[in-house]
């Protein structure tokens, strides 16, 4: 098996200790695994590089329930050591990300879908919003998570979107993101994301759209997304969506941390003092 292409820091955290674990989910591009406290997966190149991603040209066997062992900081699926890259992908991050709203608002054009009927919802970007501006990150995320379809919900992916942009412009600190993080009521392999986009990392491909719109370069965006439409159903677009909401409604750091006692004031009141 040839070594994998790159590795993500959720990957390097998973192999820090000796422990056991199982495959959790197998798929054509993916293998979960968890091992301790710790979820991450061998994915196939062209899936984008990632906090939780172990890239390599092919995956090991294993199947759902399969063991599997850290020993000596080696990882072995099913008695088979897997080789695992010593290159480190981190994403790189652009700390003026707010130029990118105008670009980012032209160029994504989507809406993702919350309620399972097949229809967007109209009143997401509202309601987000109505969150968002009083620095209430906990009330928007509850609004998404654990709503919509795929491995990792759309709602879930909304959210990584904002904690993921929250995270890079410093608006809360660490501890808030990953306390709505920990109390998700969500499965094990979205928190894990979640738990990533909580220090501002996600898939390369949302840090590279995000880079390109806030310089402007929008041939560079549009291909982009395009690579974005092809990561699950369609987590990348509702991670970009979540982004997007983030830049364009969220306060400064400073005030949201005046805003931040507005989370117990009931919505209407809340309203009446924006």
């Amino acid at each position: 098996m040839n070594l994998s292409l790159d590795t993500g820091e959720g990957v390097r955290e998973g192999l820090k200790k000796s422990s056991a674990g199982r495959v959790i989910a197998s798929f054509r591009k993916a293998m979960y695994i968890r091992v301790g406290a710790h979820v991450f997966a061998l994915t196939i190149a062209s899936v984008p590089s990632g906090p939780l991603h172990a890239r390599m040209n092919t995956l090991p066997l294993g199947a759902v329930g399969d063991p599997v062992e850290v020993r000596q900081g080696e990882l072995r699926v099913v008695d088979r050591v897997v080789p695992i890259s010593e290159q480190l992908w981190v994403p790189t991050v652009f700390p003026d990300m707010r130029r990118a709203t105008g670009l980012l608002s032209t160029v994504l054009c989507h809406v993702p879908n919350l309620n399972l009927s097949g229809t967007s919802d109209d009143l997401l970007e509202d309601d987000l919003a109505s969150f968002l501006q009083v620095g209430d990150l906990v009330g928007a995320c509850a609004r998404v998570i654990g709503h919509g379809a795929g491995l990792t919900p759309a709602g879930d992916d909304v959210a990584a979107g904002i904690l993921a942009v929250d995270s890079i412009l410093g608006v809360h600190d660490r501890v808030m993101r990953e306390g709505i993080v920990s109390t998700a009521a969500t499965h094990e392999i979205s928190r894990a994301f979640l738990r990533w986009a909580a220090v501002g990392q996600s898939i390369e491909t949302l840090h590279t759209f995000l880079q390109s719109c806030a310089f402007g370069q929008e041939v560079a965006a549009r291909a982009s997304r395009a690579r974005l439409t092809e990561h699950g159903y369609s987590s990348g677009l509702d991670l970009a969506y979540g982004a997007l909401m983030a830049l364009k409604y969220l306060p400064n750091a400073l005030d949201a941390a005046h805003f931040s006692d507005l989370r117990s004031t009931p919505k209407g009141q809340a309203q009446m003092m924006r």
